[in-house]
């Protein structure tokens, strides 16, 4: 265990000098997003520093080139034991200043362990916090905490200052991938057209709207008549769900429903997201990449709660059902049908899509919670 630093011990970093530091968020894409108002306000409290993010591979994008990462540091999902402990040798050489963990997962809280360093910050969790120098608390139910001020909390514990609040920010698409994404809207007579995006999968099944609330909803989408293109984003995984949907709307639609799923990378959909008008979707990572390309949004929360990873300074129209049993660890579902999400209907979207695009909200703004 490390001796705890006391309040004055905390300040002493020379904030002209170069300081080294190693940032720690290893998985998933809006846990990562979240992290970036932290990196920005790292670089500009320690404009000397030099900042290393740990990441795992497949959400690389999301720091690699980012303006406030000088060395994106990717790893494997699954390593096996002899590419770890190679990782941690490596790190070990490097003779970091000051580590942060944004992330207190098994694998983070190791490197964490293993990597010299004269500041160890991290989360207030059982056991692992008696090996980390400074650690706060994330929040609890009742004193919800958002993940944004919850990390800008750890720069804070530093004793560094953050007079503006930094909105999201990632890395911008490189020239190849713009051009990419700029022959997709072409291909669909996009370019210069204002569209919708409706993203149709989610991170697990608790998050997931569900596909008969997806298909009603593009009913509605198409009978009413938005004059607006809607294209339909998602991941792999979502293939199936997408092609369901096409399957089943009424083939006399005039208004296109353009299915772009699993065509982008990361950085191709931040791009695609800066392009578009509206985002309409769950608490997901896809949509805190809308959040961070701007666009206004339509979010349907369930089992996790918007005190705690809403969409961060952007405009916002929020829909939730107030059960007792959210937030939930995801793990199982007292009800087995997700009612806390699922029980928010076609109709109530929609009438949030047209209030988002006809009468634009001041940020963030919140639509009145439905008695579940």
């Amino acid at each position: 265990m490390r001796p705890r630093l006391n309040p004055i011990d905390r300040l002493k970093i020379n904030r002209s000098s170069s300081v080294k530091i190693l940032c720690l968020r290893l998985r998933r894409i809006g846990d990562i997003v979240l992290t970036t108002p932290a990196l920005a306000a790292l670089k500009t409290s320690l404009p000397g520093s030099e900042i290393h993010y740990v990441v795992e591979e497949p959400y690389a994008q999301l720091i690699d080139h980012h303006p406030a990462v000088d060395q994106a540091i990717i790893i494997r999902s699954k390593p096996g034991l002899r590419e770890f402990l190679t990782l941690l040798r490596r790190l070990r050489k490097k003779h970091y200043d000051v580590v942060i963990d944004f992330h207190g997962g098994p694998r983070a809280f190791t490197i964490t362990l293993t990597t010299p360093a004269a500041r160890k910050i991290g989360y207030h969790l059982p056991l692992k916090h008696r090996f980390y120098d400074l650690t706060i608390p994330r929040g609890k139910e009742e004193h919800p905490i958002h993940s944004v001020e919850n990390h800008l909390n750890l720069i804070r514990a530093l004793g560094l200052s953050i007079p503006s609040v930094p909105p999201l920010a990632l890395p911008e698409a490189l020239p190849e991938e713009r051009e990419k994404v700029q022959r997709l809207l072409k291909q669909h007579s996009l370019q210069g057209t204002d569209f919708l995006v409706l993203h149709v999968g989610a991170g697990n099944e608790f998050r997931h709207w569900g596909r008969e609330n997806l298909l009603l909803f593009l009913q509605l989408y198409t009978k009413e008549g938005l004059p607006l293109p809607l294209c339909l984003v998602g991941g792999p995984e979502d293939i199936d769900t997408a092609s369901y949907l096409l399957h089943n709307l009424p083939s006399r639609s005039t208004l296109p429903i353009i299915n772009v799923v699993n065509h982008f990378t990361l950085r191709e959909l931040y791009y695609f997201f800066q392009q578009a008008r509206l985002f309409i979707g769950p608490d997901s990572g896809p949509m805190h990449i809308a959040a961070a390309a701007g666009l206004p949004l339509v979010v349907y929360f369930g089992p996790t709660l918007p005190a705690h990873f809403g969409p961060w300074q952007t405009k916002a129209i929020i829909l939730e059902k107030n059960y007792s049993c959210r937030p939930c660890r995801q793990r199982t579902c007292l009800f087995q049908d997700f009612p806390c999400l699922r029980q928010i209907t076609p109709a109530e979207v929609w009438q949030a899509v047209q209030n988002l695009l006809h009468e634009p909200v001041d940020t963030p703004w919140r639509a009145e919670e439905n008695k579940g």
